[in-house]
């Protein structure tokens, strides 16, 4: 991060006074690129609310712990000026951070430059503004300094760069707020003048223009026999266009008027334009459909067995008796001003009539029951009339929507694929008036023209923009297919940002079961209507519940998330992929065969192959590195210890919780956090759940919200495990934790050394540029014995127990406070004997500007941390317990873990072989397992994403050295030390 002195301008006398920071630009030449202004407006929409307005993209920055639902930000219009106004109050006394963020894609040019107005209207005083430009990871930083409550008028020359501005972030620093006290920014003209895309114009047909994702969406549908004309502005003699098919086959080239037949061949799907010229360029897509009209999720209905029928027969009675569907007439009569409490009436207004048609058309279309045919249109025609679904809340605070509507979109689609030609047509047509006018335009304009939810990561993504895409798929009107297009774009972005890699999902477990719930479905109906395939990005997504299991049913897991793994019925359609029998295996076991969630299980267990698989012979411990989290396991049993750690970037309803640590083992928790909370009610969340304080993490100074949330996929760095040596009896596992903690450290890693059948040995490292207290934190779960040993806790649940001890290169001292009682367990109260929560805080005894804090956390075997020893001479530091001994060089920045059976170590990504004094050093960063065959063979396997460099000394070699390239992918190599000579 670079910051850049200079006096920039000072403002009109009727705005106030304020004080900015200024570079030179320089000019920059990039093909495809020119002028160009990207404005906020602020404004609202045609048809909104004349006091609301648009956010326009813009989210709370620092992030909001859920960018879903955020009441703190809102655009708001009086006498005609929209401005964009973020109201929140500190959670503690102090300094106190609050603005704006809003992702872009620019280049810094000549003469770029920041234009905006601010004012912060209950301030007094001089306050310090931020001016964040992020080129991913770097950061362009700007200082403003506001004075006085008016407006003050900015204006910034940018730096030239020939790297992407990814986001812009504006943000006020208050030094002293005070908590509970609320705190306003407001944001108006907004002006960045730089470098961008600059695109073709595409004339004709009519089309919908994405200025987010730079794309055209042709919008009316085309059919087999249909000719595509399409004119751009660019002269015929300059521009070249390329017409690509679903599949991605280049069907057709040419210049200037894009002209051509769709033949009966031709599949169905998304099509592509791509039309280049000399300065310009641009994409549209179109939708070819089907001649003959396609199912959303099937052709012919599904069968149910008998059991499964009888669930749903019970689900529908029991709605029954409780909906009144014209008592949907009521939303549109709800207090705009006035959320919260209301919400669970609106939730069963909403949802439950939509659900009840829908289980009726599944029941007539397995049985016949006319009873239930002729519920089920009453309730689709009167669904139809309702004037509103949205809660008016949401459009008076700068929404269009909110995930309820696409969840009852789901439903409304899904009962007239059931019920076909047996609804009628008058009723179909309004219904899809309906569907048109209050969600599939709404959520449209909100989440594809607006770019709602702009990181991709949320499940009202799944949920909202999956609903719409699924409605405007299944909509016989030709002009729907520009909204199918865009939608479709963005529930495919959400796909990639949030269902890693890896096999995880950005957000905690229980977000992710709720967004398969349409995302699923939306998956199926884009393979079957569009041409795309979304499954291999959503193949793995069980993987790491699989991994941190523990006992029958519970997972490891972080931020807003529950810990139970059941029901997984959402991964009835992957698992009728069968491509995977672990995914099998996974969603039979854990599948609910209750009331809940019956649409997957309807739509796809009969098509679930089950498979009698072996047992995994997967090893037990994975890195997670998109989502960044590290599970070590002993192995696959239930019982198995499972230690898990997190180390990486923001998604959504994230904590801060970088570094924290699980520990469970005998099927239960014994090292957890401060746990799910209620974020909508809980009144300790934002200071206690949410915060360090409530996991398993290092504190500053005691202070309970010491971490800041890191950047994300787009902007702004993050922590991240850098260093993952997995074998099958140790893994040592190293992560970077200082951007954590923003400029108050200069270093800070977090390694796991754990044995399999051994201890956990937690090994801390810091270093600030001023003193500090540091304090680690850990909440137990388990029941805590009395223990006498100087820094040491015990936790006994059954015939096991845990000891957890610390050794420090300064003192330490050892303290147990009582913590915050959790909202659920006042209900708890009514019933049975309940205990306040504790948590153990091991700290030093005075601010230092380095320590090292080794924590050895041992299972059952209580005399090894007894009997621990701990030496420091000079730079070294040693910690031997039994047959385990960690060493920490200082100078060298470098640790090594020596263990019955071997030795590992860390150090610019250093494996050193004691008893043979064997040397690997990596010139880049890997994923390396080390197994010993035995006292003089040693197999390594090597993972990298780059080529990187290996060199080998102390082996049986010439010169003793050894450096060979190693290959992006897999790399096996056996190495033979000395001692096999």
């Amino acid at each position: 991060m670079t910051r850049h002195p200079g006096l920039l301008r000072i403002a009109a006398a009727s705005l106030g006074l304020c004080s900015a920071i200024a570079l030179h630009a320089q000019d920059l030449d990039t093909n495809h690129l020119g002028p160009a202004e990207y404005r906020s407006h602020f404004a609202p929409n045609p048809g909104a609310s004349p006091s609301s307005g648009s956010r326009d993209g813009w989210e709370s920055y620092p992030l909001a712990e859920d960018a879903g639902f955020d009441p703190t930000i809102e655009p708001i219009t009086l006498h005609g000026e929209s401005m964009l106004t973020r109201t929140s109050a500190p959670t503690q006394d102090g300094p106190f951070r609050l603005g704006f963020i809003k992702r872009l894609h620019m280049v810094s040019g000549s003469n770029a430059s920041l234009h905006m107005q601010v004012r912060l209207p209950d301030s007094a005083g001089a306050v310090s503004l931020h001016i964040h430009l992020f080129h991913g990871e770097k950061e362009e930083l700007h200082d403003a300094l506001v004075n006085g409550n008016g407006w003050c008028n900015l204006e910034f020359n940018l730096s030239p760069s020939n790297q992407w501005i990814t986001a812009v972030a504006v943000e006020a620093e208050l030094p002293h707020a005070v908590h509970g006290r609320q705190e306003r920014i407001d944001l108006r003209d907004l002006s960045l003048k730089a470098f961008a895309t600059k695109h073709i114009e595409l004339r004709t047909p009519d089309a919908l223009w994405d200025p987010t994702r730079e794309l055209y969406y042709l919008q009316r549908a085309l059919t087999s026999g249909s000719d595509l004309h399409v004119v751009m502005s660019s002269p015929p003699a300059q521009m070249r266009w390329v017409l690509v098919s679903p599949d991605g086959t280049r069907k057709v080239e040419g210049r200037g008027a894009i002209h051509y037949h769709f033949a009966p061949s031709d599949p169905y799907g998304v099509w592509t334009i791509q039309a280049t010229s000399k300065s310009a360029e641009t994409t549209a897509l179109l939708l070819l459909r089907p001649t003959q009209p396609t199912g959303i999720a099937f052709d012919q209905p599904p069968s149910l067995s008998p059991e499964l029928l009888k669930t749903v027969r019970d689900r529908r009675d029991r709605l029954r008796g409780t909906v009144q569907v014209a008592l949907g007439n009521n939303i549109a009569k709800m207090d705009p001003d006035w959320l919260l409490p209301g919400l669970p009436s609106y939730f069963s207004i909403l949802s439950q009539p939509p659900e009840l048609a829908l289980l009726d058309a599944i029941v007539y279309r397995s049985t016949g029951d006319i009873a239930s045919l002729n519920e089920a249109r009453t309730l689709l025609a009167g669904i139809a009339q309702w004037p509103l679904w949205v809660h008016p809340w949401f459009p008076a605070h700068g929404y269009h929507s909110y995930y309820p509507v696409g969840i009852m979109t789901r439903s409304l689609v899904m009962a007239q694929q059931f019920l076909g030609n047996d609804l009628a047509e008058t009723d179909r047509t309004a219904l899809e008036r309906s569907l048109m006018h209050l969600a599939i335009k709404p959520i449209y304009e909100e989440y594809v023209l607006e770019d709602r939810l702009q990181w991709g990561t949320s499940n009202w993504i799944g949920n909202t923009d999956g609903g719409a895409l699924l409605a405007a798929l299944a909509s016989h009107d030709p002009d729907a297919a520009g909204y199918a297009l865009g939608l479709y774009i963005k529930q495919r972005d959400h796909i990639r940002a949030a269902y890693t890699s890896d096999g995880s999902y950005g957000e905690g477990v229980s977000y992710q079961r709720f967004d398969l719930e349409t995302t699923a479905l939306a998956a199926a109906a884009v393979k079957r209507l569009l041409g795309q395939s979304l499954d291999a990005d959503l193949m793995p997504a069980e993987r790491y519940m699989r991994y941190a299991t523990f006992g029958p049913d519970q997972v490891l897991d972080y931020g807003d998330s529950h810990v139970d793994l059941k029901p997984a019925n959402v991964f009835a359609y992957l698992a009728s992929l069968n491509q995977s029998a672990s995914l099998t295996g996974f969603y039979f076991k854990y599948r609910g065969t209750g009331n809940g969630d019956l649409l997957s299980r309807v739509l796809w267990e009969s098509n679930i192959h089950p498979v009698n698989a072996p047992p995994s012979d997967d090893p037990p411990s994975r890195l997670f590195d998109r989502r960044g989290i590290v599970v070590l396991r002993q192995n696959w049993s239930p019982d198995s210890t499972v230690i898990a750690m997190r180390a990486g970037q923001n998604f959504n309803h994230n904590h801060a919780d970088q570094g924290s640590i699980f520990f469970a083992r005998e099927g239960k928790l014994w090292l957890g956090e401060a746990g799910y909370a209620d974020y909508y009610k809980d009144p300790a969340f934002l200071t206690f759940n949410a915060q360090a304080v409530g996991h398993n993490t290092l504190l500053l100074d005691g202070n309970p919200e010491s971490q800041i949330l890191p950047g994300n996929a787009v902007f702004g760095a993050s922590p991240s495990i850098t260093h993952a040596l997995i074998g099958p009896s140790a893994s040592l596992v190293q992560a970077d934790l200082t951007t954590a903690y923003a400029a108050k450290l200069t270093r800070y890693t977090r390694t796991l050394f754990f044995q399999a059948n051994g201890p956990l040995i937690v090994i801390d490292q810091i270093e600030s540029p001023t003193p500090h207290t540091y304090t680690q934190v850990w909440h137990p779960k388990q029941k805590v014995a009395t223990e006498d040993l100087p820094n040491t806790f015990r936790l006994t649940g059954g015939s096991h127990d845990l000891t957890v001890r610390a050794f420090a290169t300064t003192p330490l001292a050892t303290s147990q406070r009582e913590s915050p009682m959790p909202l659920a367990s006042y209900e708890k109260a009514e019933h049975e004997s309940i205990e306040r929560p504790t948590r153990f805080e091991i700290s030093t005894l005075t601010p230092q500007t380095s320590s090292s804090i080794v924590t050895i956390l041992q299972p059952d075997r209580r005399e090894s941390i007894a009997n621990a020893t701990w030496v420091q001479t000079g730079n070294t530091a040693t910690l031997t317990a039994a047959d385990t001994a960690v060493e920490l060089n200082q100078a060298e920045s470098s640790i090594t873990a020596w263990w019955a059976h071997g030795a590992m170590a860390i150090h610019a990504m250093h494996y050193r072989d004691k008893t043979t004094g064997a040397t690997l050093l990596f010139e880049n960063p890997v994923d390396m397992q080390i197994t010993r065959k035995d006292d003089a063979i040693i197999l390594l396997e090597v993972d990298t994403q780059e080529a990187t460099t290996l060199t080998l000394h102390g082996l049986s070699l010439p010169n003793g050295t050894l450096t060979t390239p190693i290959k992006a992918g897999h790399t096996a190599i056996t190495l033979h030390t000395q001692a096999s000579k």
